[in-house]
């Protein structure tokens, strides 16, 4: 029986290798190009796309991204916080009762003892009180 010959390429030139060296070199291409595939599918950038110093090469920038929205949403957010800061203790207090720990506005007029048209009231004021500094602002 004929013994089978294995080679890899190096440079474009067969060179005979054993069956041991043959199956390792695939299995580690293998996993390779799986890996690769498992980059591209989770959008990880490998490290493969860096140059020589270090730098990512310039063309791996992620079209998908919008930095001016990125940059527009980030100064809306510091204009909100700054709007916040404007606000009472008490209306303060509320608003994170609403938006922050998600609080319905019926166990807030209970805790208050107040009518749930009452925080409904001092809910849209303070929202219109936020609009008009943030109108101002944006």
């Amino acid at each position: 029986m004929d013994k089978k010959e294995y080679f890899l390429y190096v440079k474009g030139k067969a060179v005979p290798v054993s069956e041991e060296v043959y199956k390792a070199y695939w299995k580690i291409t293998e996993h390779e190009k799986y890996l690769q595939r498992k980059d591209w599918k989770h959008n990880v950038i490998p490290f493969s796309a860096l140059d020589h110093d270090g730098h990512f090469v310039d063309n791996i920038i992620d079209e998908k991204i919008d930095l001016e929205k990125i940059v527009e949403v980030k100064m809306r957010i510091e204009e909100l916080h700054k709007a916040l800061n404007t606000l009472t203790q008490e209306e303060r207090e509320l608003m994170e009762a609403i938006f922050y720990k998600e609080e319905s506005l019926r166990s807030i007029s209970r805790r208050e003892k107040v009518t749930h048209q009452a925080i409904s009231g001092r809910r849209d004021r303070i929202l219109e009180k936020l609009k008009k500094i943030l109108e101002d602002k944006i």
